[in-house]
């Protein structure tokens, strides 16, 4: 599961969330005032809208919605006045504002009843809150019904004065009248009378430090993964070799070392730092050569742009070509070639629209004997580009197996574009270039989905990014070979291969190399 995995990848992270939820409730539990509250209870009554109440602020029943019955009934005991009232009559040096915001008036439910609970720092200020309030608010609305009412009774008598002029059904509705205000001038409140008066509470209010220590901690738990996976979704960068073969499980051909920084960029092989050339050698014997068979075609991709691979197909192909193989070296990455510009070597201006044979488009590569390339020049607009090179592709490349011992093909990210699809089914074997912290889990997923789904397995990965730790034969790597700068020569641009290697600032000429070798991060 992606929670679980992501704590497992930031353990020390969600652990000291969880400590830090705990202690802050705690502390704050232990910290904080006890509080108690008290509940006083009010039967709320509402009459009829056409009844003899008729005129004064009652409550009256909603028969389209009960419940915004009891809605109004809550407001009218919500007063200003009840509040001022309670702040003079309960010790403890109250306002109104004090008051208000230590009262709650709450419907109860789906009943009659309106619930008045208040908060003090005993149990008594509790109750003596709530009760005085409710006493207060209730005092209030009869005071004012019996005002209107007495008002009423003083018109409705005057019209029963001169009931001579006056049907019989009119007077007799004037009676009940008189009869029903006449009892609210008497002290009856109609709509609310005091059920329950609130009782002093045994024990504070809230939940106990034990409870909120638990909840605390799975609040840790859940903040912790949830800060966990936020972070592993933000970095959407495979971490290591043991995660990027749990995703694509496919065997490890060779690993390409960190580089150590100020490494220059190669034009030659001499000019290959030693452990990089037998990650490379490695590489080869895994792929050897059938002298009876047409040159062996290998294409480099990768997942992710900055994996490496125009890097590796360069490194490889120089390293072939050292060790007296006849190489071909196809520039496929029609979006951003490169590979010409880092030999130093002119560019094809549209050979895959040329009917020129191949041998007249290659070019010889005058640091690496044996080496000859085939790149373009770099585009705006590839499209019509790439449909005239997948209709070539097949026939360069039977012309390049014929013409040498490897043909090494550099192609586009497979986890971003499709170029490199063609390519895929017309070579001997694809490697799979991936490079610790910077190899995109989705686009490595993808690439593997989308391989799968064209039934086209790589012969495997190169992982770049192994420092050789812990390898107690790494010391071989450089064992009696010595690069000799001077005895080559050496372009003066040449800077940017294996300077984004090692993380430095410098790129390739002509802008950032996209698919270069940099310094992978490292993580504790």
């Amino acid at each position: 599961m992606p929670y679980l995995r992501a704590i497992r990848a930031h353990p020390l992270l969600v652990a000291a969330i969880v400590v830090v939820a705990v202690a802050a409730a705690v502390g704050w539990r232990k910290a904080r005032a006890p509080s108690y509250q008290a509940t006083a209870q009010v039967l709320v009554t509402a009459v009829a809208s056409n009844g003899p109440y008729v005129g004064l602020p009652v409550v009256t029943e909603s028969s389209n919605d009960p419940s915004r019955t009891l809605q109004t009934a809550t407001s009218v005991l919500k007063s200003p006045a009840a509040a001022l009232g309670t702040s003079t009559r309960v010790p403890g040096h109250f306002t109104e504002k004090s008051v208000t915001e230590a009262i709650s008036v709450q419907p109860l439910g789906e009943s009659d009843i309106v619930s008045i609970t208040g908060t003090g720092s005993s149990a008594s200020q509790a109750a003596a809150l709530a009760n005085t309030y409710a006493h207060q608010a209730l005092s209030l609305h009869l005071t004012q019904l019996i005002n209107e009412a007495k008002a009423e009774i003083t018109q409705l008598q005057g019209r029963q004065a001169s009931a001579g002029s006056i049907e019989a059904a009119a007077a007799s509705q004037i009676a009940i009248q008189l009869s029903a205000l006449s009892s609210v001038a008497a002290g009856h409140d109609p709509n609310f009378s005091l059920l329950q008066e609130a009782i002093p509470p045994t024990a504070p209010s809230g939940s106990s430090t034990k409870l909120i220590a638990m909840l605390a901690l799975l609040a840790g738990l859940v903040i912790g993964a949830g800060a966990a996976s936020a972070i592993e979704y933000l970095n959407r960068h495979v971490r290591d070799e043991e995660e990027l073969l749990s995703l694509y499980p496919l065997p490890v051909l060779s690993r390409v070392p960190v580089l150590p920084r100020g490494t220059h960029e190669v034009s030659s092989f001499q000019l290959i730092p030693p452990r990089v050339r037998e990650a490379f050698r490695t590489l080869q014997v895994q792929l050897p050569v059938d002298s009876s068979a047409p040159g062996r075609a290998v294409m480099f991709t990768s997942p992710s742009p900055r994996d490496g691979k125009t890097s590796s197909a360069i490194d490889f192909a120089l390293v072939l070509a050292a060790a007296g193989f006849r190489v071909v070296l196809f520039d496929f990455d029609l979006r951003k070639p490169e590979i010409a510009e880092r030999l130093r070597v002119a560019a094809s201006l549209d050979f895959v629209r040329s009917e020129a044979p191949l041998a007249e488009l290659l070019v010889d590569v005058p640091s690496a004997p044996g080496l000859r390339v085939l790149s373009s020049l770099r585009r705006v607009d590839v499209m019509p580009l790439l449909e005239a090179a997948n209709r070539r592709l097949p026939e360069l490349l039977g012309e390049a197996r014929e013409a040498a011992d490897y043909v090494i093909v550099d192609t586009p990210p497979v986890g971003q574009v499709s170029d490199a699809l063609p390519a895929a089914v017309s070579v001997d074997d694809i490697i799979l270039v991936t490079r610790t912290t910077n190899t995109d889990r989705e686009e490595l997923l993808h690439t593997r989905d989308l391989l799968d789904r064209m039934v086209l397995t790589p012969a495997g990965l190169l992982v770049i990014g192994d420092s050789g730790r812990g390898d107690i034969y790494a010391e071989y790597g450089g064992a009696g070979i010595s690069a000799e700068p001077s005895s080559q020569p050496m372009a003066n641009t040449a800077l940017a291969q294996l300077a984004v290697w090692n993380g430095s600032e410098q790129s390739a000429p002509g802008g950032p190399d996209g698919d270069s070798l940099s310094r992978p991060q490292r993580y504790p």
